[in-house]
């Protein structure tokens, strides 16, 4: 069947059109990436800075237990990405130690350069209940702490998870950094015994910021 010219221009046109539309919809953000997204711009107001590292190796235990690496896939998936989310109190001195999520309590990472009065400050955490919200404490994976800093792991790709494109709740989302700020600063200060103020900085995060 022989096309004029004009056909053919219409089906090139069609064509190119259709390919820059997927190339678009492939590059567009899925809505659960937009919240997760969200929500660690605002766990930033917060005082709490998110940013994602590969999964270290004393997590990937725990994180093959949450979220499984299929059969068919590379080994080195096991240490894919995770998010760390870390609190600074200036006012700490906390030693260099390291917590797994074990069925909701906190288990101390033994190492072998604990002093002893290292292992009994280490000690003072271990077997305390994960006290956090349900949609954090589920996809926990450990908590370190170190001079001044400390930082929870977690899987936080599926926060608010819905197979529906809804927006983040942001009224749940403060609610659930409050509470992780809270319990942050709570472990700390069983560690260090040093009692900090708990005044959590409640605003919006400033325009144009984003997760570093």
């Amino acid at each position: 069947m022989d096309l004029s010219n004009t056909a053919i221009a219409i089906i090139v046109v069609l064509v190119v059109a259709g390919f820059l539309l997927g190339n678009f919809m492939a590059a567009r953000p899925s809505p659960a990436a937009v919240r997760v997204a969200d929500f660690r711009l605002m766990a930033r107001s917060y005082q709490i800075f998110p940013k994602l590292i590969a999964c270290p190796d004393w997590l990937v235990a725990q994180k093959n237990l949450i979220s499984p690496v299929p059969a068919d896939r590379h080994p080195s998936e096991a240490t894919a990405k995770i998010a760390q989310y870390t609190l600074t109190a200036h006012e700490l001195a906390l030693p260099m130690v390291q917590y797994k999520a074990v069925a909701g309590v906190w288990r101390l990472v033994e190492q072998d350069f604990y002093t002893a009065k290292m292992r009994q400050q280490a000690a003072r955490l271990d077997g305390v209940p994960i006290l956090l919200p349900d949609a954090i404490a589920s996809r926990t994976l450990g908590l370190s702490m170190k001079a001044n800093a400390v930082a929870l792991y977690w899987l936080d790709d599926k926060y608010q998870h819905s197979h529906k494109a809804y927006k983040l709740d942001k009224n749940q989302a403060a609610a659930d950094l409050v509470d992780m700020y809270k319990a942050l600063i709570g472990w700390a200060e069983t560690v260090a015994v040093v009692k900090l103020s708990m005044g959590v900085v409640n605003q919006q995060p400033a325009e144009g910021d984003n997760i570093g």
